[in-house]
């Protein structure tokens, strides 16, 4: 396998990049390619200021459903386990996995293969 066929992107997923401003156009024949998968996700969760972290939390799961209103997973593993998870329906998040071994830092575990990565920042709003 070349390089370059090692760091394609699946046919199912968009491009790295589109044009334009404003939220992300929405393929449901890409969301509904995402079903099974299995997704690894990074959280950060930052202070109104924008700088401080305040938590981080890893968790992984299987893809249930993919539509305009988000990403589900059903999580697995030792924190997460039978919870469900919607992240934002922004398919240009979520990488290819390289094949391997991912050890989780908050809980220790190991999650082998995953087929996507993502990672969010979260800003938690002003107090007013």
């Amino acid at each position: 396998m070349s390089s370059d066929e090692a760091t394609a992107r699946p046919p199912w997923m968009p491009p790295e990049t589109s044009g334009g401003d404003g939220p992300p156009l929405w393929d449901q024949d890409e969301g509904d390619g995402l079903i099974g998968q299995l997704l690894l996700a990074g959280i950060t969760y930052l202070a109104a200021d924008g700088r401080t972290v305040t938590s981080q939390v890893q968790c992984w799961g299987r893809i249930v459903s993919a539509d305009p209103k988000g990403i589900a997973i059903m999580c697995e593993g030792k924190t997460w386990n039978g919870q469900r998870m919607t992240l934002p329906p922004d398919l240009r998040a979520l990488q290819a996995a390289k094949p391997g071994e991912y050890k989780l830092s908050s809980t220790g575990e190991t999650v082998v293969n995953p087929d996507l990565t993502t990672s969010w920042t979260m800003i938690d709003s002003p107090k007013s």
